[in-house]
């Protein structure tokens, strides 16, 4: 597997955030953390804010989110408009607080200060007092002046401390304005935005405006100027940054639909910017194919995987993948499963030729025991099963079913039967299915069809192929692989007189 060393490994939590508050699509967590598809993200990840990385994230769960194929090309080639675009993007950056930003907008109107009246009011009596104290020089009026002046400032740090994060956030956005100005200006990115985000555009221009002020003062505040920090209390006595934030954010919530566009707008910018780098860094791809019933492929491969082994397979309906350990079962379904997704979702596959018809792909796969609920294996893999069936017979689209070993948590009678039950009802179902199994007493299934991974021992070393064929596997190395790791020889010896034992038994 490919090792992934640049910072975005260290920021995935902040990089679902926006995930986690949108629609969850198509693949579950089940599915996504089978497949490892935050490494997969890592290796098409390369963009350049956090709206792209945010914008991928989303579109890796097969949401109903797309990006031109036109627009992709655009960036293929090196251009001033891809230089140009890229500049842009970078100002916007990867500062931590913006991943919080699509949060903020979902949440503005509960990140509203509390009692706001009780800002403006202070603000009122502090310009009243201010005005009485200056005409009629009262020792009171200018003793409650300055009374009023350290609330405001008390409450100003306070707020400042308890808010700061959202803060910095809403500063983001200005930028993300100015950017977004600029992308919908430019001749050559015109036809890929839409009349409603140009409305959206102008419908933010006041909200932008307010910000100007407080974000000048806050880049300002970064040079320890003493004027600049004496201006930035004054600004704080007079709680005016405060109360902008108030006014902005309230803004911001009537107006959520515009700004949700703009965002959208850039991290699709900058999403195509990515799938298309993402071309030029690997070696094999290819645009899918959609098909309302086929699903073929030609050279596959696994993009995760440095020196992967091609593979041609097509399908119509169920499948059943028998072989030895280690020949390349896992890593088969688990490349067709992620191909099929990265299809949906990036127009971008791992082969040569792939065609599918749209698919919500489901898996189960990558189980361990949980010792923290206590949940034995067999429990977890019963229940990932479960939501499986329980989306056939609920889903009004076509469902992809991916499974390894299948309940393999228990004992062979028992795993047997339940697997043949299973397979059964599946098979009456209008699913594309693929099982992988060590269990030879389901190949005789009706309506699966058998493949099978090979491998041979020559001159004591086992070769794989990593090669899917037809029909079913009649090789069988556990004890062989055993005996290829250097295993003591009496336990080879025994292992395979106990295996003569049961052959005798059967």
């Amino acid at each position: 597997m490919k090792e992934f060393y640049y910072d975005a490994k260290d920021r995935m939590n902040l990089v679902r955030r926006m995930h986690e508050k949108m629609s969850p699509g198509k693949v579950d967590d089940i599915t996504w953390n089978d497949l490892e598809l935050d490494q997969v993200f890592l290796e098409v990840n390369h963009g350049e804010c956090f709206l792209g990385e945010q914008y991928l994230y989303h579109m890796l769960h097969c949401s109903d989110v797309n990006i031109p194929e036109d627009l992709i090309e655009e960036f293929e080639e090196e251009s001033k408009l891809k230089t140009s675009i890229k500049d842009r993007l970078k100002k916007i950056g990867k500062m931590t607080e913006s991943y919080y930003l699509y949060e903020l907008l979902k949440d503005s109107d509960m990140l509203l200060i509390d009692n706001g009246w009780l800002i403006n009011l202070l603000q009122i009596t502090l310009v009243i007092l201010g005005i009485m104290a200056i005409v009629t020089q009262s020792p009171f009026l200018i003793a409650a002046l300055v009374g009023n002046g350290l609330i405001n400032l008390t409450i100003y740090l306070f707020v400042k401390r308890k808010y700061e994060i959202f803060i910095n956030t809403m500063m983001s956005f200005k930028e993300i304005y100015d950017i977004a100005g600029r992308l919908i200006k430019n001749d050559s990115l015109k036809k890929y935005i839409s009349d409603e985000e140009r409305r959206a555009y102008k419908n933010l221009k006041n909200l932008s405006r307010m910000m100007v002020g407080v974000i000048s003062r806050k880049r300002a505040s970064f040079t320890g100027d003493a004027i600049t920090m004496l201006v930035e209390y004054i600004y704080a006595v007079l709680l005016y940054d405060i109360a902008i934030y108030n006014i902005v954010m309230k803004g911001i919530y009537k107006k959520e639909k515009d700004v949700l566009l703009l965002l959208t707008m850039i991290g699709r910018i900058d999403c195509a910017m990515n799938i298309a780098e993402y071309r030029g860094r690997i070696d094999k791809w290819c645009t899918p194919e959609f098909s309302d019933s086929q699903l073929k492929m030609e050279g596959l491969v696994h993009p995760l995987i440095e020196k992967p082994v091609e593979n041609d397979f097509s399908i119509d309906n169920k499948v059943i993948i028998t072989g030895p350990n280690a020949a390349g079962k896992s890593t088969f379904i688990k490349a067709l499963a992620i191909c099929a997704i990265l299809a949906q979702s990036i127009n971008t596959v791992t082969a040569t030729k792939f065609i599918l018809p749209k698919m919500t792909v489901m898996t189960c796969m990558a189980l361990r025991d949980d010792v923290i609920s206590h949940e034995s294996y067999y429990y977890r893999e019963a229940n990932y099963i479960k939501r499986i069936l329980e989306e056939v017979s609920e889903s009004k689209e076509k469902l992809f079913i991916v499974i390894d070993e299948i309940l393999k948590g228990t004992n062979t009678t028992e795993r047997v039967a339940a697997s043949k039950a299973i397979l059964n009802y599946l098979e009456e179902k209008d699913v594309y299915v693929i099982i992988a199994t060590h269990d030879m007493e389901l190949t005789s299934q009706r309506g699966y069809v058998n493949f099978h991974f090979d491998s041979q021992i020559l001159e004591n070393e086992i070769v794989f192929d990593y090669k899917i064929h037809e029909g079913v596997s009649s090789s069988k190395n556990a004890i062989a692989l055993l005996e290829y790791l250097q295993y003591p020889k009496e336990i080879i010896t025994n292992a395979r007189s106990y295996l003569n034992e049961n052959r005798r038994s059967i």
